[in-house]
Protein backbone atom coordinates (compact mmCIF):
# COMPACT_ATOMS: atom_id res chain seq x y z
CA UNK A 1 0.00 0.00 0.00
CA UNK A 2 1.30 3.47 -0.85
CA UNK A 3 1.81 6.16 1.77
CA UNK A 4 -1.24 8.02 0.44
CA UNK A 5 -3.35 4.88 0.85
CA UNK A 6 -1.94 4.40 4.37
CA UNK A 7 -3.09 7.90 5.27
CA UNK A 8 -6.56 7.34 3.80
CA UNK A 9 -6.98 3.92 5.47
CA UNK A 10 -5.91 5.33 8.84
CA UNK A 11 -8.15 8.38 8.52
CA UNK A 12 -11.14 6.30 7.43
CA UNK A 13 -10.73 4.04 10.43
CA UNK A 14 -10.31 6.91 12.89
CA UNK A 15 -13.12 9.07 11.48
CA UNK A 16 -15.40 6.05 11.46
CA UNK A 17 -14.62 4.94 15.02
CA UNK A 18 -14.55 8.41 16.54
CA UNK A 19 -15.58 11.66 14.91
CA UNK A 20 -14.12 14.26 12.63
CA UNK A 21 -13.63 16.96 15.25
CA UNK A 22 -11.74 14.84 17.76
CA UNK A 23 -9.33 13.27 15.25
CA UNK A 24 -6.58 15.69 14.34
CA UNK A 25 -4.08 15.64 11.52
CA UNK A 26 -1.22 14.91 13.93
CA UNK A 27 -2.94 11.74 15.13
CA UNK A 28 -3.55 10.59 11.56
CA UNK A 29 0.10 11.28 10.68
CA UNK A 30 1.31 9.42 13.76
CA UNK A 31 -0.94 6.37 13.33
CA UNK A 32 -0.37 6.10 9.59
CA UNK A 33 3.39 6.20 10.10
CA UNK A 34 4.10 8.90 7.52
CA UNK A 35 6.07 12.09 7.78
CA UNK A 36 4.23 15.38 8.15
CA UNK A 37 5.61 16.54 4.77
CA UNK A 38 4.30 13.37 3.14
CA UNK A 39 0.84 13.95 4.58
CA UNK A 40 0.68 17.52 3.32
CA UNK A 41 2.05 16.48 -0.07
CA UNK A 42 -1.10 14.42 -0.60
CA UNK A 43 -3.57 16.40 1.51
CA UNK A 44 -2.97 20.15 1.82
CA UNK A 45 -5.70 20.31 4.48
CA UNK A 46 -7.83 18.17 6.73
CA UNK A 47 -10.80 19.18 4.57
CA UNK A 48 -9.16 17.58 1.51
CA UNK A 49 -8.56 14.39 3.47
CA UNK A 50 -12.13 14.23 4.77
CA UNK A 51 -13.49 14.80 1.27
CA UNK A 52 -11.35 11.93 -0.05
CA UNK A 53 -12.38 9.66 2.83
CA UNK A 54 -16.07 10.33 2.18
CA UNK A 55 -15.56 9.65 -1.54
CA UNK A 56 -13.91 6.33 -0.67
CA UNK A 57 -16.69 5.45 1.77
CA UNK A 58 -19.24 6.25 -0.92
CA UNK A 59 -17.44 3.95 -3.33
CA UNK A 60 -17.16 1.06 -0.86
CA UNK A 61 -20.82 1.26 0.19
CA UNK A 62 -21.96 1.44 -3.42
CA UNK A 63 -19.90 -1.60 -4.35
CA UNK A 64 -21.19 -3.58 -1.36
CA UNK A 65 -24.85 -2.74 -2.01
CA UNK A 66 -24.54 -3.34 -5.76
CA UNK A 67 -23.02 -6.76 -5.02
CA UNK A 68 -26.02 -7.63 -2.81
CA UNK A 69 -28.47 -6.42 -5.44
CA UNK A 70 -26.76 -8.26 -8.30
CA UNK A 71 -27.20 -11.54 -6.40
CA UNK A 72 -30.98 -11.22 -6.86
CA UNK A 73 -32.79 -12.29 -10.04
CA UNK A 74 -33.10 -9.45 -12.57
CA UNK A 75 -36.89 -9.08 -12.26
CA UNK A 76 -37.00 -9.40 -8.44
CA UNK A 77 -37.27 -5.69 -7.67
CA UNK A 78 -38.75 -6.23 -4.22
CA UNK A 79 -35.90 -8.64 -3.47
CA UNK A 80 -33.40 -5.98 -4.53
CA UNK A 81 -35.07 -3.34 -2.34
CA UNK A 82 -35.02 -5.84 0.52
CA UNK A 83 -31.33 -6.56 -0.18
CA UNK A 84 -30.52 -2.87 0.40
CA UNK A 85 -32.41 -2.99 3.70
CA UNK A 86 -30.73 -6.18 4.89
CA UNK A 87 -27.30 -4.94 3.79
CA UNK A 88 -27.84 -2.13 6.29
CA UNK A 89 -28.83 -4.64 9.01
CA UNK A 90 -25.69 -6.65 8.33
CA UNK A 91 -23.60 -3.47 8.51
CA UNK A 92 -25.20 -2.51 11.85
CA UNK A 93 -24.14 -5.89 13.27
CA UNK A 94 -20.56 -5.65 11.98
CA UNK A 95 -17.51 -4.68 13.99
CA UNK A 96 -17.00 -1.79 11.53
CA UNK A 97 -20.29 -0.08 12.39
CA UNK A 98 -19.86 3.15 14.33
CA UNK A 99 -22.62 5.15 12.69
CA UNK A 100 -22.81 6.69 9.25
CA UNK A 101 -19.80 8.75 8.24
CA UNK A 102 -22.03 10.89 5.99
CA UNK A 103 -24.46 11.66 8.81
CA UNK A 104 -21.59 12.45 11.18
CA UNK A 105 -19.94 14.75 8.64
CA UNK A 106 -23.19 16.58 7.92
CA UNK A 107 -23.89 17.18 11.60
CA UNK A 108 -20.35 17.84 12.77
CA UNK A 109 -18.28 19.66 10.20
CA UNK A 110 -20.22 20.65 7.09
CA UNK A 111 -20.19 24.33 8.00
CA UNK A 112 -16.47 24.22 8.76
CA UNK A 113 -15.56 22.25 5.61
CA UNK A 114 -18.10 23.09 2.88
CA UNK A 115 -16.39 21.05 0.14
CA UNK A 116 -17.38 17.81 1.86
CA UNK A 117 -20.93 18.33 0.62
CA UNK A 118 -19.85 16.94 -2.79
CA UNK A 119 -19.24 13.29 -1.73
CA UNK A 120 -22.20 13.44 0.66
CA UNK A 121 -24.51 14.56 -2.14
CA UNK A 122 -23.03 12.02 -4.56
CA UNK A 123 -23.85 9.24 -2.12
CA UNK A 124 -27.37 10.54 -1.43
CA UNK A 125 -28.12 11.04 -5.13
CA UNK A 126 -26.83 7.57 -5.99
CA UNK A 127 -28.98 5.96 -3.29
CA UNK A 128 -32.03 7.99 -4.31
CA UNK A 129 -31.58 7.06 -7.99
CA UNK A 130 -31.03 3.39 -7.17
CA UNK A 131 -34.10 3.05 -4.95
CA UNK A 132 -36.35 5.17 -7.18
CA UNK A 133 -35.37 3.02 -10.16
CA UNK A 134 -36.23 -0.16 -8.27
CA UNK A 135 -39.59 1.22 -7.15
CA UNK A 136 -40.36 2.38 -10.69
CA UNK A 137 -39.56 -1.09 -12.06
CA UNK A 138 -41.76 -2.59 -9.33
CA UNK A 139 -44.47 -0.25 -10.64
CA UNK A 140 -45.41 1.28 -7.29
CA UNK A 141 -47.56 4.37 -7.08
CA UNK A 142 -45.50 7.55 -6.61
CA UNK A 143 -42.07 5.89 -6.51
CA UNK A 144 -40.33 9.17 -5.57
CA UNK A 145 -42.48 9.55 -2.46
CA UNK A 146 -41.91 5.94 -1.43
CA UNK A 147 -38.18 6.36 -2.08
CA UNK A 148 -38.02 9.35 0.26
CA UNK A 149 -39.85 7.39 2.94
CA UNK A 150 -37.62 4.36 2.49
CA UNK A 151 -34.40 6.38 2.67
CA UNK A 152 -35.66 8.23 5.74
CA UNK A 153 -36.31 4.85 7.35
CA UNK A 154 -32.76 3.74 6.49
CA UNK A 155 -31.36 6.98 7.94
CA UNK A 156 -33.43 6.57 11.10
CA UNK A 157 -32.40 2.93 11.46
CA UNK A 158 -28.76 3.94 11.13
CA UNK A 159 -29.08 6.54 13.89
CA UNK A 160 -31.01 4.12 16.09
CA UNK A 161 -28.49 1.31 15.56
CA UNK A 162 -25.67 3.66 16.59
CA UNK A 163 -27.15 4.23 20.04
CA UNK A 164 -29.06 0.98 20.61
CA UNK A 165 -27.38 -2.39 20.09
CA UNK A 166 -30.72 -4.26 20.19
CA UNK A 167 -31.54 -4.45 16.49
CA UNK A 168 -34.65 -6.60 16.88
CA UNK A 169 -36.98 -3.68 16.24
CA UNK A 170 -35.02 -2.72 13.14
CA UNK A 171 -35.31 -6.26 11.80
CA UNK A 172 -39.08 -6.26 12.40
CA UNK A 173 -39.45 -2.98 10.53
CA UNK A 174 -39.02 -4.74 7.16
CA UNK A 175 -42.46 -6.31 7.60
CA UNK A 176 -44.06 -2.87 7.67
CA UNK A 177 -42.00 -1.57 4.77
CA UNK A 178 -43.00 -4.58 2.70
CA UNK A 179 -46.67 -4.01 3.51
CA UNK A 180 -46.35 -0.37 2.49
CA UNK A 181 -44.71 -1.36 -0.80
CA UNK A 182 -47.50 -3.85 -1.50
CA UNK A 183 -50.15 -1.21 -0.72
CA UNK A 184 -48.44 1.22 -3.09
CA UNK A 185 -48.18 -1.40 -5.83
CA UNK A 186 -51.85 -2.33 -5.60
Amino acid sequence: MSKKEDIIATALDLFNRYNYSSVGVDRIINESGVAKMTFYKYFPSKENLIEECLSRRNQSIREAIEKEISAKPEEDYLGKIKAVYFWHLSWFNSDDFHGCMFQKATLEILQQYPSIIRPIMQYREWLMTLITGLFEKAQVYQPHVLTSMYINILDGMTSYAKVNKDHGQIEECWYYIERLIHLEAA
